[in-house]
């Protein structure tokens, strides 16, 4: 008899044990998946003047971000002319992406960008399109932290391939890139206290 209690008990405090360590620990886990293209160009734009523009869209599961910037300046003195910035984040469907990184492209939209020498604000209309080129590259990483009661696991993977593209800005055509790229990605991390 003694020896069921005793069993019994070492049952019951085991549970007991077993419930505090799980009303203890906290667990978050998430997931991203997502695509991304840019693209840079470099086109002379007036009489010893050089502008580059360099256009950036991230798609993920929250919407679409836009970076646009350009960036005039004189090939005799070196000196800036203009540089303009702006971002514009959307929940429209202004971006497609092959899955096999074949191609992309961005509808028209309008982005509002700062020119950091006169102060001023001006909407540009901008549109792209991307051509995949070459061998799309694969890539993949692994993060793990912990101290005490804290776990921090991340993983990555990703493809990536270089692109052709051509684009506008206000309906002027922006010509062939120098530069650019796609890219598809997927991430997850979870994090664990107790």
């Amino acid at each position: 008899m003694r020896k069921i209690f005793s069993v019994t008990l070492a049952l019951i405090v085991l549970l007991s044990l077993t419930t505090s360590v799980q009303a203890l620990e906290s667990k978050t886990i998430q997931r991203d998946n997502g695509a991304s293209a840019w693209a840079c160009w470099s086109n002379a734009t007036g009489c010893n003047l050089i502008t580059d523009t360099y256009l950036s869209v991230t798609e993920s599961d929250d919407g679409t971000d836009i970076y646009l910037s350009t960036y005039t300046w004189d090939t005799t003195t070196g000196y800036t002319v203009s540089d303009e910035s702006g971002y514009m984040f959307t929940k429209d469907n202004v971006f497609k992406i092959d899955k096999k990184l074949n191609s992309a492209s961005l509808s028209e939209v309008p982005i509002n960008v700062y020119n950091w020498y006169t102060g001023e604000m001006k909407t540009l209309n901008v549109t792209a399109d991307w051509t995949g080129t070459g061998e799309v590259q694969k890539g993949s990483s692994t993060y793990v932290s912990t101290g005490g009661d804290y776990r921090f696991k991340s993983t990555s993977s990703s493809n990536y391939r270089t692109a052709t593209a051509t684009g506008s800005i206000n309906n002027n055509d922006l010509g062939q890139n120098s530069y650019g790229d796609l890219y598809n990605f997927k991430s997850a991390y979870i994090e664990m206290e107790k």
